[in-house]
């Protein structure tokens, strides 16, 4: 293993606005985080790490008060933030510090352009890469106990340590195959997605990617889009995991039965107990003042069970895009994932212009378009022709 100098533990103001005041001037940074979530809703961060390429630093969030220095370098645009599988570090950032770090260069994902897989591990990465074999060490580890054990230091030293050499590998490797604007595409949507599960004004929408909401009519699915609101509003403010105030089954079931009273609410089986011991009264008043959603809403969702001939077609279109994945040397699930694959059928299926574009799902519209146009364009617009041609043999 290479040997690296030993990490310094930072706990007090002064020395981390000198730390930032340096790592100003760097173009690059690694970071990482360690974070217990496991009855809250938002994380409990128990140690930010830091990387320079010459040393690594542990951010102690238990006992540092400013940390202003380091939200102006998480947010300064000329200095790229390493991390690898970050969704989960941009959770903490952006609740702890309430700000969302960029630009940022995920190995994950950069390494999932360049053959390694969709979600290889650090550990596995840093071996591929370096030839150096980590250990898993303290992945349980209680990170709000202080004293930190001298595993515990070494272990959260080493998740950023690998990560400048890291960086660099794949990044010129991403420039020499054309695939560096990929990841900067695919880094920045990652930070939106994150910035946008936060966002109240995309809460109207959550109840839409519900998998049974496709059997509810406009009044079930206007209780529904109420309750999934009222759920992600009363998960912060009680600070508790979704599935701790209502699982997704749960507002399914309010949903479809419209219970208008508690005699009938307590008359639905296998309900989260604080439907009916804390919730009950907020819960009917909800569903009593929803106002159904439009009909093209109701009509238009997602979800029921494909026929014989578009699991066809999403099998032909699976194959394409295992195609391009093995021409290109980028992971499939980084091309497109199966339910993308579904919401594009379902956005074209009456398309029948093989001259004309296909609509795109907006998590599909960006780099991979132009690698999936043209094969999936084919396969869509012939199962459409083929439905219609079909329509006018039965009409005659």
């Amino acid at each position: 293993m290479t040997d690296f100098p030993a990490p310094e533990l930072v706990i007090d103001d002064a020395r981390l606005a000198q730390l930032c005041q340096s790592w100003r001037t760097l173009p690059t940074l690694a970071l990482d985080t360690e974070f217990i979530r496991v009855s809250t809703f938002y994380p409990r961060a128990g140690l930010v790490q830091v990387g320079d390429g010459n040393g690594t630093y542990l951010l102690d969030p238990l006992s540092i008060q400013d940390w202003q220095p380091f939200i102006d370098i998480l947010t300064a645009p000329d200095i790229t933030k390493i991390m690898h599988s970050c969704s989960e570090d941009l959770v903490v950032f952006n609740y702890f510090y309430n700000c969302m770090p960029g630009p940022i260069f995920d190995t994950q994902k950069a390494a999932g352009f360049l053959g390694h897989g969709y979600s290889i591990s650090y550990l596995n990465l840093v071996l591929h890469i370096t030839g150096v074999e980590l250990s898993k060490g303290e992945t349980r580890s209680d990170w709000l106990k202080r004293p930190l054990s001298e595993n515990q230091v070494k272990y959260a030293a080493l998740d950023v340590a690998y990560l400048p050499r890291l960086h660099a590998e794949l990044k010129a490797a991403l420039t020499r195959e054309g695939k560096l604007d990929y990841l900067r595409d695919e880094c920045e949507r990652m930070r939106q997605i994150s910035l946008a599960a936060e966002d109240p004004a995309n809460w109207p929408d959550l109840y839409l990617s519900m998998g049974a909401a496709w059997r509810l009519n406009a009044k079930q699915l206007g209780a529904l889009k109420d309750l999934c609101i009222w759920r992600e509003q009363v998960s912060r403010q009680r600070d508790k995991p979704r599935a701790w105030i209502a699982r997704d089954a749960d507002l399914i079931t309010l949903a479809q039965q419209l219970p208008a009273t508690h005699q009938a609410l307590t008359r639905l089986p296998d309900l989260n107990r604080n439907i009916y011991q804390q919730d009950a009264d907020a819960l009917l008043a909800i569903i009593r003042d929803s106002e159904p959603v439009a009909d093209g809403i109701a009509n238009n969702l997602e979800g029921e069970p494909m026929s014989q001939a578009q699991r066809a077609t999403l099998k032909r279109c699976q194959q394409a895009v295992r195609a391009v994945a093995a021409q290109t040397g980028i992971a499939e699930e980084l091309l497109a994932r199966k339910k993308q694959l579904i919401t594009l059928m379902h956005l074209n299926r009456h398309a029948t212009n093989k001259q004309a574009a296909l609509v795109w799902p907006a998590d599909l519209s960006g780099w991979q378009q132009p690698l999936l146009a043209a094969p999936l364009t084919d396969i869509i617009t012939d199962t459409a022709i083929g439905k219609g041609s079909a329509g006018e043999a039965n009409a005659t």
